[in-house]
């Protein structure tokens, strides 16, 4: 007789179902949204209705820019499986408020929480948590074979405001700094400023090299 799954491990699995309509060749998400214990709306990341299947029918295009997985969207054509998930929700008018957010990954490869734009997201539309999950590999010290260990991560959307002062605080400090277009004190032209004594660039290569 087969063990009946815990509702968390059933939301996962469903989840991961469907994931499996993904087209994305990075990453094949997917996410749903339960309220009052029944399933409410389903997402999975792919490309807008009607568009080309980005990962099917063209070339992955963060892939031809060679684009860093999870930091870089300027060339994504994807909307990810988290905000799929509310907008389906929202096309059929359907309230998010309250709700509790799976998600699943194909080959479990959830390394970490959404990204700060689906985090907007799901702050925006009033969830009230959301459970992930990460897989680890872990090597025995005997002669065992290798396992693969789920740890599941449940968050309180509310927490993740914190996140993002965090965020703009951090955009903030490493920001680039302005040019200061001015006359050099050193040549006279209009030149950008770079140093103290409002050297520009090249008057100051002159003055480290000590020929002024």
């Amino acid at each position: 007789m087969s063990q009946r799954p815990n509702k968390i491990d059933w939301y996962f699995k469903m989840a991961k179902v469907v994931a499996e309509r993904s087209p994305c060749s990075r990453r094949k998400f997917g996410a749903i949204l339960v309220k009052d214990d029944a399933i409410i709306a389903t997402g999975y990341t792919g490309t807008v209705r009607g568009a080309k299947n980005c990962g099917v029918d063209t070339p992955c295009l963060k892939d031809l820019y060679n684009e860093e997985h999870c930091k870089s969207y300027e060339h994504c054509s994807s909307v990810h499986g988290e905000q799929n998930c509310i907008m389906n929700a929202a096309r059929v008018g359907i309230s998010t408020v309250g709700a509790t957010m799976y998600l699943s990954e194909v080959n479990d490869k959830n390394d970490e929480r959404p990204c700060h734009l689906c985090r907007r997201f799901i702050i925006q539309a009033g969830i009230k948590d959301v459970y992930y999950y990460k897989s680890k590999i872990v090597i025995p010290s005997g002669l065992g074979e290798s396992k693969k260990r789920i740890i599941v991560f449940h968050e309180e959307v509310v927490d993740w405001v914190k996140l993002e002062d965090e965020w703009i605080e951090d955009q903030i400090k490493n920001a680039p700094k302005p040019k200061r277009i001015g006359k050099c004190a050193n040549c006279g032209h209009d030149k950008e400023l770079v140093t103290t004594d409002d050297l520009c660039q090249e008057c100051l290569d002159r003055y480290n090299e000590g020929i002024g």
